[in-house]
Formats: C-alpha cells, sequence, structure tokens
C-alpha cells in the first residue's frame, strides 16, 4: 500500500526508468548512418572504446548500462532522436524555427 506522496514518486521514477528505450544494435546502425558518423567518431564522443561499438553494433555484446546511456546521449547530442512506443526507430530531430 503507498503511504506517502514520496512513495508515489519513488513509484512513478521506477516505472519511468523501466519504460526508458533500449538501444537495440540496429537503431545505433541507423543513427549514425543518419548523421554520416563512423565508429570512431561516435566511440571518442561517448568515450568508449571502437571495439565496444563493433561488438554492440554486431550483436557480439551488449555494453553496460553506463556505456549504452553514453553511446545513446552521443548519438542524441549529434542531432538523432529514438523513438518507441509501437514503433521503435530512429530519425533525426527537428529542427526549431
Amino acid at each position: 500500500m503507498i503511504k506517502a506522496k514520496t512513495d508515489v514518486n519513488i513509484l512513478l521514477n521506477v516505472t519511468l526508468v523501466e519504460l526508458r528505450m533500449v538501444l537495440s544494435p540496429a537503431q545505433c546502425r541507423a543513427a549514425r548512418a543518419l548523421i554520416a558518423m563512423d565508429q570512431a567518431t561516435l566511440a571518442a564522443a561517448a568515450n568508449v572504446s571502437r571495439n565496444v561499438i563493433i561488438d554492440f553494433e554486431k550483436g557480439r555484446r551488449r555494453p553496460g548500462r553506463n556505456n549504452l546511456a553514453a553511446i545513446q546521449r552521443a548519438l542524441e547530442e549529434a542531432g538523432v532522436e529514438f523513438t518507441n512506443g509501437r514503433a521503435p526507430g530512429v530519425r533525426l530531430k527537428k529542427s526549431k524555427k
């Protein structure tokens, strides 16, 4: 039973974290292609080794949570937007006019 407002906030935060999209190897490859970013540049931007990017994109291994978040953040900062829900994917961020 939820007893306090803070319990509700904690529950909502946990739920939001669980709903956060998990970057897939295909989305990573597609995102790089959209912005013409090579694996070495992405690795440098995410502060991970190039082998982490190569192995992830080939499906050999899944990076740790922090590295995966850094990869996603680097791609987002470079102009990519990840979609989730019924049609997970990747697209360029809309320009602000």
